[in-house]
């Protein structure tokens, strides 16, 4: 049986985020926008990281892998990414699907399940559509959407893979999360932290150390310079450190 804090963790998997000081969010809002890549350079493929939380008593916790598959799958006939996330081995299963176009990674149309719980929601350019279903009834929603908008973790780390990342980068961004009947929005910014080289499995990489960060939610991105690629992130949640670690 897993302990209180365990269970949250298992609950919580899909946003990887952690706790920061709530003055980060003043900072995100005089932040300018990150410029959208070029979505044509999206590379397709499947990758598969291991969940897993280094509890307080210094205890590690396998929790499991977190699937990510970027295709190539058309939306209503017009050129689009589909970036597939889940997560198998927790206590709740959890998915996420995002429909992003071709030409800027702008995204399309978005669902995801958590347990039972049920999202569907299409996206213009500047609003989101769509309706929620929890064990309290089903809920739609309209919500105004910017167009730095990032709403899976699968879909903001193959943005922020393809952003200019360098030395002081800093752009703004806007969180999407749903731990309720209605989606939040919530200023972000990114924020390249330094370069570290760190080792995953047999290999060993120099990367970005990227920061994501909301308010007092925060999320750390190890990204390879060399093939600009998430190999590690981390959060700090109640019962740990949750880290999802790339399987080469």
């Amino acid at each position: 049986m897993l302990d209180r804090p365990v269970k949250r963790v298992c609950a919580a998997v899909a946003a990887l985020l952690i706790a920061v000081p709530a003055s980060a969010q003043a900072t995100a809002d005089s932040l300018v926008s990150f410029e959208r890549p070029n979505g044509a350079l999206m590379r397709a493929g499947t990758l598969t990281y291991a969940l897993s939380l280094a509890k307080l008593d210094g205890s590690i916790l396998q929790l499991g892998n977190r699937v990510v598959t970027v295709s190539d799958t058309p939306l209503g006939g017009n050129p689009s990414w589909l970036v597939a996330e889940s997560r198998r081995g927790t206590m709740i299963e959890t998915t996420d699907s995002v429909s992003v176009s071709r030409a800027d990674l702008s995204p399309e149309r978005w669902t995801a399940t958590n347990g039972k719980a049920w999202m569907g929601a299409s996206i213009t350019r500047d609003s989101a559509f769509g309706v929620v279903e929890t064990y309290q009834g089903r809920a739609s929603f309209t919500i105004a959407l910017p167009a730095n908008a990032l709403l899976s973790a699968g879909m903001a780390e193959r943005v922020i893979e393809m952003l200019p990342l360098r030395e002081g980068y800093r752009s703004a961004a806007t969180l999407v999360l749903v731990d309720g009947p209605l989606p939040k929005l919530l200023p972000a910014e990114i924020v390249v932290e330094r370069t570290e080289r760190i080792a995953v499995g047999r290999r060993s990489a120099d990367c970005w150390r990227v920061a994501l960060r909301a308010g007092a939610i925060e999320q750390r991105l190890w990204i390879t310079r060399d093939d600009a690629r998430v190999i590690r992130s981390e959060q700090a949640v109640g019962g740990g450190v949750l880290r999802s670690d790339l399987i080469p």
